[in-house]
């Protein structure tokens, strides 16, 4: 009788606590349709290694689909049914759905598991937001203590390893929420909604009062911790408060400050946890902190105008994700043999990497900001003259003076004859990138055809992106007055929109907090579309401040925002680049020297020039190069002869490399790969690789190791094991599963090459399309056998769709000491049917230095044919 009783109880907690109790099934066509008391669940493959899980109730359904717009064929699947569970298996994933608990494990093709729900964490909470009815979606997934976790876009909270770290996703400058997390166990998790999410919510709060500052005074307040001193000015508030756990242990925390800040200060016990300063910061951050039983005192530091909230919780072998506006729980899980099977995978359903055109991968010159035409030829006629490679000049925001804020048209007083001054530096073998925004001025000539058709969103400065009127419409603005005028390419500002403008407006799809993450996707949309339908000859070429899943597939390159120019911050950038490469993304920069400088000593300050030269070396080796500064002139000649001197090396080094970096771009585009490659993509194996914070692969063959402090002349770097490595200036041979030491000195970056690596080495050029590439050096570097596969197009046009390219496989036999050049694949209009290549081996001792030839072995001519070369 009590066994009875106490099934009854817990069927009855299961329904009214979780609404899943199991109750039928039904095998569809393309998925397994799962009856629960509340609702239904559907586990559909979407591919070999993508299972989608969606849980609907209430007849609340989002229709829309702006993630996965790719349907591929229903893959081949299996289905048994034990008394307990129900499973369905594809070539690669098995899912097993608990009859009893509701909860569902997922297993590869040999039965080992590699995630698991929590059982009972599945929930759909019914709520409603300004009177629309929706649930809070939450779902948490087992995560062991040796578990590594990366992605969720890019965030300046300087976290590499995301596990038990709470995060606030929303879009805000400096940050890009994009929900899709990447394991160290293999597998990719795409939490498939569109507006707020938090990422491991921390739900005990702590009360903090407001204390009073010292009225209308000019002096700081000091707050004393175990760090120091920390200044609080008049301009920000202090809080403080007390809370009380039950055991030692390792406790997240999130403070959230509500709006846009300039500090992220929270002390526990005395002790600055979380200690951060730039005139731009998200509004939440995040923390781990180890902490004792016992009670505990806080103290937070925010801008007077914000009010803070501080939580907390005990951290556990669990990931939990929570949408507060959500219409369904939704989620897909990706595996593979590897972080690129995974991203390949996603990519086939969200949208594959159009290639950028080879000029996108040279230096892009940036600042705030040019202020006319002449100014901008005339920048570039100097880095002609003192022979400084750069393909690309950034004109920056206000160039449209008269017309009013926003809109796109050069004002004639400065930027007179706009297709004349474009053609001057078309002719210096330049191109042109603008800034382009999305709050045009109402008032202006140029947003009269937006208002008549009422395309802003209500109440906000913002052009409702979302209507398909709308972005045609801002295509034609772009395109009569910048395009059509020979702009090559697009800076999209501020496409979050500004600082998560819509939540509480109705926008075409409906109220903005159900769509407040997507906005950047169909700016970049509006672009694409428009440009390709316009002149379908040119790639286009976007480079926008925010972004959304499925993003990549419209041509757009990420950069993190307005940064502060400090060393943490650079630190940060690091971290925040290395984790958004992980979210499908292969393309993202940072204004090189911080966006926020100090001012005019920094053309003087040796100490700015340390890092200013160390963030460039940095910069080199980012899938996009480029450099920006507030109020500053950026040009390598402002900052003296040396700092000019070591970044002319920089960049004959990046032009040096581009057959390499387009080879790698067409293995983005073609195979799913991604160039700035976090350790886990190609070590998994080493844990103490993929702890590695601050080092990445760039492409398959260079370990980047920058450096992150000043004063450096020797660094510490980590080689991974199973392999050889080789520093790129030395030639010294090193084995792999070691740290070592390297020499820093102010004009290199700590650089090994992995042996088997076969390098293209291009001529020194100063723009990108120069010289052609007849007479390459192909530096191999034994230890290990290796295959590169070089691509070739016509540099800027889309028919490399059209099969209109070209690829020449590499191979080296490490063991006979054997280089074979493949036969030639495809062709193109123009292509070169003969070449010479310069082969060179690398061996110890004997790669001094860059782009010399550490020993050239034997020149070949190759027209196209296979060749066989020993050495």
């Amino acid at each position: 009788m009590k066994s009875s009783i106490f099934l009854l109880f817990t069927i009855l907690i299961h329904t009214i606590t979780f609404g899943q109790v199991y109750q039928s099934h039904h095998l569809q066509e393309d998925r397994l349709s799962i009856q629960l008391s509340e609702g239904v669940l559907n586990i559909i493959p979407l591919s070999d290694n993508a299972i989608r899980i969606q849980w609907e109730k209430n007849h609340i359904k989002e229709n829309r689909e702006f993630i996965l717009i790719n349907k591929l064929p229903v893959p081949l699947f299996k289905f048994g049914e034990t008394s307990s569970k129900l499973k369905l298996s594809t070539r690669k994933i098995t899912v097993l759905f608990n009859k009893k608990t509701g909860a569902i494990d997922y297993a590869d093709n040999t039965g080992k598991i590699f995630l698991r729900e929590i059982a009972g964490s599945r929930k759909l909470t019914p709520d409603s937001v300004l009177g629309k009815p929706c649930f809070v979606a939450e779902q948490s997934f087992d995560s062991p203590p040796d578990e590594f976790l990366f992605g969720l876009g890019q965030f300046q909270d300087g976290q590499y390893n995301l596990r038990n770290l709470p995060r606030k996703l929303i879009q805000v400058n400096t940050q890009i929420a994009i929900p899709f997390l990447y394991s160290s166990r293999g597998y990719g998790l795409l939490w498939h909604q569109y507006g707020l999410t938090m990422f491991n919510p921390a739900d005990n709060k702590i009360l903090l009062t407001k204390k009073d500052t010292v009225g209308g005074g000019k002096e700081d307040m000091e707050v004393t911790t175990t760090a120091g001193t920390q200044k609080v000015s008049q301009r920000q508030s202090l809080y403080t408060g007390k809370f009380t756990v039950n055991k030692d242990g390792a406790y997240s925390f999130m403070l959230d400050l509500g709006g846009m800040e300039n500090r992220h200060l929270l002390i526990i016990d005395g002790e600055a946890v979380i200690d951060q300063s730039s005139l731009w910061l998200p509004p939440a951050v995040g923390k781990i902190v180890n902490l004792k039983a016992g009670e505990h005192s806080v103290q937070v530091v925010c801008k007077a105008s914000n009010t803070p909230e501080l939580s907390w919780k005990l951290t556990g072998n669990e990931t939990t994700f929570r949408s507060p506006n959500a219409k369904s729980l939704d989620y897909v899980v990706f595996y593979g043999k590897d972080a690129d099977d995974v991203i390949t995978s996603y990519r086939n359903l969200s949208g594959n990497v159009p290639m950028l055109p080879l000029w996108a991968y040279g230096f892009w010159q940036c600042r705030e900001r040019y202020t006319s035409s002449k100014q901008l030829v005339q920048t570039v006629e100097e880095f002609r003259k003192k022979k400084l490679p750069m393909d690309v000049i950034v004109q920056d925001w206000q160039y449209w003076g008269k017309y009013g804020w926003g809109v796109p048209k050069f004002d004639e007083t400065n930027y007179p004859d706009p297709k004349k001054f474009i053609k001057q530096l078309h002719d210096l073998n330049a191109h042109l990138s603008v800034s382009v925004w999305e709050n045009l001025d109402k008032k202006s000539e140029v947003a009269k055809p937006y208002v008549a058709k009422d395309l802003y969103i209500p109440n906000s400065p913002w052009i409702d992106i979302y209507n398909p009127e709308a972005r045609k419409t801002h295509w034609n603005a772009l395109n009569t007055n910048l395009f059509s005028k020979g702009v090559d390419s697009w800076w999209m500002d501020a496409t979050e929109p500004e600082n998560d403008a819509l939540v509480g407006k109705q926008t075409y799809f409906g109220l903005g907090n159900f769509y407040r993450l997507t906005y950047p996707l169909f700016v970049s949309k509006a672009v694409y579309d428009g440009q390709r339908k316009t002149n379908p000859d040119k790639r286009v070429t976007i480079l926008t401040r925010s972004a959304f899943a499925g993003q990549q597939r419209y041509g757009t390159i990420n950069w993190s925002g307005d940064i502060g120019g400090t060393w943490d911050s650079y630190k940060r950038q690091i971290v925040a680049g290395l984790n958004y490469s992980l979210t499908g993304m292969p393309y993202w920069t940072t204004d090189i020297g911080g966006f926020f400088r100090p001012g005019p000593r920094q053309y003087k300050d040796k100490k700015y020039h340390d890092l200013l030269t160390r963030w460039f070396q940095w910069g080199t080796f980012n899938s996009i190069f480029r450099i920006h500064g507030y109020q500053s002139e950026t040009e390598p000649w402002k900052f003296g002869d040396t700092v000019e001197t070591n970044m002319r090396s920089m960049l004959n080094l990046r032009y040096s490399l581009l057959p390499y970096i387009y080879s790698e771009a067409w293995q983005v585009s073609s195979k799913g790969s991604t160039i700035m490659r976090p350790l886990v993509m190609d070590f998994k194996d080493d844990p103490a690789a993929i702890g590695q914070s601050y080092e990445y692969m760039f492409g398959p063959s260079f370990l980047v190791a920058p450096i992150t402090k000043p004063d450096m002349t020797q660094w510490n770097v980590y080689l991974p094991k199973s392999i050889k490595w080789y520093d790129f200036w030395t030639g010294m041979q090193f084995a792999g599963g070691q740290m070592v030491k390297t020499a820093a000195p102010e004009d290199k970056i700590p650089l090994f090459v992995k042996a088997g690596t076969i390098l293209p080495i291009g001529p020194q050029v100063q723009y990108a399309q120069e010289k052609k590439w007849d007479n390459l050096e192909l530096r191999i570097y034994p230890g290990a056998d290796g295959k590169f596969v070089f691509y070739e197009d016509q540099d800027d046009n889309y028919n490399y769709e059209k099969g209109m390219y070209t690829t020449i496989t590499f191979r080296w036999d490490d063991k006979n000491s054997t280089l074979t050049i493949g036969d030639r694949k495809g062709s193109f209009p123009g292509m070169l049917t003969d070449r010479k290549f310069n082969i060179v081996v690398d061996t110890k001792n004997k790669g001094a230095k860059a782009n010399a030839v550490a020993k050239q072995i034997k020149t070949v001519h190759y027209n196209g044919e296979k060749i066989r070369i020993r050495l």
